[in-house]
């Protein structure tokens, strides 16, 4: 292949990887947004339950037993929940958006290397940007899924809790009513496909494991350490099988 060709095709997969690197830093900062959006929404949510709830206690207009009922209290775990979940999207954010200034000097102005070289490894490094957006935008898309799923069934809890404060008993079917509810929302989201996504890009087992294993070194003698190795390697081993296994189905 000529050198003219090396650098057209160079310059043709930088100029798309470009538009991808743009588009996926656009869509991970969509996400940081609205997940901000939400968690303002929770806090100032929260303020107003516990004002409305210190002010009816002390009014003497309701029970304390009756406004923390069961309905009440699961939906402020949920809430909590989700504004954890929430800050949690916004703050695990990690892109990449373009050259670093050691980029700049050591490889794209260095004589040593031909300009063709140059656009190839350029190429070549927004692949590997764009594998990494790729993995955080699987992240957060994840993560964001959660927060609104928490937040939706803390509404709904709060507000069954509020029926049951003046009903005194809700029907046994009530919760089932919100599982089916929930299940809904589930199937709508894509939940299901996300952790899936997830599990395959980031793999957590593995993770936990290397993790473990620094950890272990610290304090356990090299055997230990060789044995959570090799079950790391394995798990390694059967991802890479896995990935082969759908990649010869497709």
């Amino acid at each position: 292949m000529s050198d003219d060709d090396r650098l057209k095709r160079a310059k043709l997969a930088r100029e798309e990887a470009r538009e991808t690197l743009s588009e996926q830093a656009a869509t991970l900062s969509d996400i940081d947004e609205k997940a901000m959006q939400i968690f303002r929404a929770n806090v100032v949510l929260t303020g107003i339950i516990v004002s409305g709830v210190s002010i009816a206690v002390q009014a003497n207009e309701a029970d304390t037993t009756a406004i923390l009922n069961p309905f009440t209290k699961f939906g402020a775990v949920l809430l909590f929940t989700a504004t954890v979940l929430a800050s949690a999207t916004y703050t695990s954010t990690s892109e990449e958006i373009g050259v670093s200034s050691d980029d700049i000097t050591e490889n794209i102005l260095n004589r040593d290397y031909k300009y063709t070289l140059v656009e190839e490894g350029l190429a070549e490094e927004y692949s590997s940007w764009i594998s990494q957006n790729y993995r955080s935008n699987v992240q957060n898309a994840l993560l964001f899924t959660l927060t609104l799923l928490a937040t939706v069934m803390a509404i709904c809890y709060f507000f069954l809790g509020a029926i049951e404060i003046y009903r005194n008993s809700l029907p046994w079917y009530t919760n089932l009513g919100v599982g089916v509810v929930f299940a809904v929302i589930v199937k709508i989201s894509g939940l299901r496909g996300q952790l899936k996504r997830w599990y395959r890009e980031t793999n957590p087992q593995k993770r936990f494991l290397g993790w473990l294993g620094g950890l272990c070194s610290q304090f356990y003698p090299n055997r230990v350490r060789e044995k959570l190795s090799e079950v790391s390697d394995r798990c390694g081993s059967k991802e890479d099988g896995e990935t082969d296994d759908r990649d010869s189905t497709d």
